[in-house]
C-alpha cells in the first residue's frame, strides 16, 4: 500500500499551510486590525490616462478627453489643444463622465475615510474591486486556485457577471460586509440645461441602475464567503455624490415600482426611510472643496451611518478570526 497521500490530502495540506501564511501576512501588514480603519489605497486613484505636458513652459498633467464634450473645462480644452502641438504618443480619449465619476469617488472615499477614522471604526475598505479578482483567475497562484471561492460560479449565476466590481467595499469588524454603489449623476444638469422632467427620469434610471448592480454584488459576495461565513450580513448603500436629498425625494415620489425596489433592496418596508438610508451629497464634502471634511459633513455623515449601517447592531457572525479571515481572503488576492 502507497505511503503516499492522496491529491485530495496534499491539497488540503497545501491549503492550510496557505491559508496560515495569509493569516500571518494579515497580522504583519495591518498590526492595528483590531483597532483601528485601514483604506486600500490610503489616498484615491483617478483611473483617468493622464500625460505629463509642457504648457507655457510649465509641467502639467494633462487630462486625455475626447474633443467638444460637454462640462469640459476651459483649462483642460487649453492644455490639451497646447499638449497636441508637441509630439506625444496616442493616448486613449477619455470621456467627461469618467473624469466626473473620479471626482464623486474621490468624495466618497475620503469622507467615509475621515468619518472611519473619527468614528474609530474598525474596518477594511477597498475601492473598485473587481469580481475577477475575487475569483481565482489564471493570474494568481496555484494555491489561491483551491479556495472554495475560486470554483467556477453557479450556474444560476450569468457568465457576464465576471465583468462586475465592487465601487467601495467595507470589511467591517462588527457589521459584516458593506457594498456601495455610486452613482454620479447630476453634477451638470444646469449646464445641460435638463428640464425638471428629464431630470427625475435619468435619477430613477439611476437608481434602477444601482438597485441592479447592488443585488448583483449581494449575490457575488455571498458566494465568495459561503464557505466561511453563510448568513455574514452584507448591507447595500447607494451613494448620489452629485444629489441632494430633495432632489432624490422629488425624482422617487409617485413611482410605486421604484420604491418598491429601493424598499427590497435597502432592506426597508417603509418608503420613508428611502432618502435617508442613501448617501447624499448632504452628507458630504462640497465638491469644490472635497478634502474640507468639516465636523458638520462628519456629523452629517455619522447620523446617516447610524441609520444604514450601525443601527442594526453587530452581526454575531464576525468573530476577529472571521474578520481576519475575510480582510485575508480580500485583501491578499488584491496584493498578488
Amino acid at each position: 500500500m502507497s505511503s503516499h497521500p492522496s491529491p485530495a490530502t496534499q491539497q488540503a495540506v497545501t491549503l492550510a499551510e496557505a491559508q496560515t501564511f495569509w493569516l500571518q501576512w494579515v497580522e504583519a501588514a495591518f498590526p492595528d486590525l483590531e483597532s483601528r480603519a485601514y483604506f486600500l489605497p490610503p489616498v484615491y486613484f483617478n483611473r483617468v490616462p493622464m500625460t505629463r505636458q509642457s504648457v507655457g513652459g510649465q509641467d502639467v498633467l494633462v487630462l486625455w478627453s475626447a474633443p467638444g464634450q460637454a462640462g469640459q473645462s476651459n483649462q483642460q480644452a487649453m492644455a490639451s489643444s497646447a499638449a497636441a502641438q508637441a509630439p506625444s504618443p496616442q493616448l486613449p480619449r477619455v470621456q467627461d463622465s469618467d473624469v466626473r465619476d473620479d471626482a464623486a469617488m474621490q468624495r466618497v472615499h475620503m469622507c467615509l475615510q475621515k468619518m472611519a477614522e473619527q468614528n474609530k471604526e474598525v474596518l477594511v475598505g477597498l475601492n473598485q474591486l473587481k469580481f475577477e479578482e475575487c475569483l481565482g483567475e489564471p493570474c494568481y497562484s496555484a494555491v489561491a486556485g483551491h479556495l472554495p471561492v475560486a470554483d467556477s460560479l453557479p450556474s444560476s449565476f450569468p457568465e457576464n457577471w465576471k465583468r462586475g466590481d465592487f465601487d467601495v467595499l467595507l470589511l467591517h469588524r462588527h457589521h459584516g460586509l458593506v457594498v456601495c454603489e455610486v452613482k454620479t449623476f447630476g453634477d451638470n444638469i444646469h449646464k445641460l440645461n435638463m428640464s425638471q422632467q428629464n431630470i427625475d427620469s435619468n435619477i430613477r434610471q439611476k437608481l434602477k441602475q444601482a438597485v441592479s448592480q447592488l443585488d448583483k454584488a449581494e449575490a457575488m459576495l455571498s458566494h465568495l464567503v459561503s464557505d466561511i461565513a453563510p448568513g455574514l450580513r452584507i448591507t447595500k448603500i447607494i451613494a448620489l455624490p452629485n444629489l441632494t436629498t430633495h432632489q432624490l425625494q422629488q425624482a422617487i415620489s409617485g413611482d410605486t415600482q421604484m420604491t418598491q425596489d429601493l424598499c427590497q433592496c435597502l432592506g426597508t418596508s417603509d418608503p420613508a426611510d428611502i432618502v435617508g438610508l442613501c448617501l447624499c451629497c448632504d452628507q458630504l464634502s462640497d465638491p469644490k472643496t472635497p478634502c474640507d471634511v468639516s465636523s458638520h459633513v462628519l456629523r452629517e455623515l455619522g447620523h446617516w451611518w447610524q441609520r444604514r449601517v450601525a443601527g442594526a447592531g453587530p452581526d454575531p457572525h464576525m468573530t476577529f478570526v472571521l474578520y481576519k479571515t475575510l480582510v485575508a481572503r480580500f485583501v491578499v488576492r488584491r496584493q498578488q
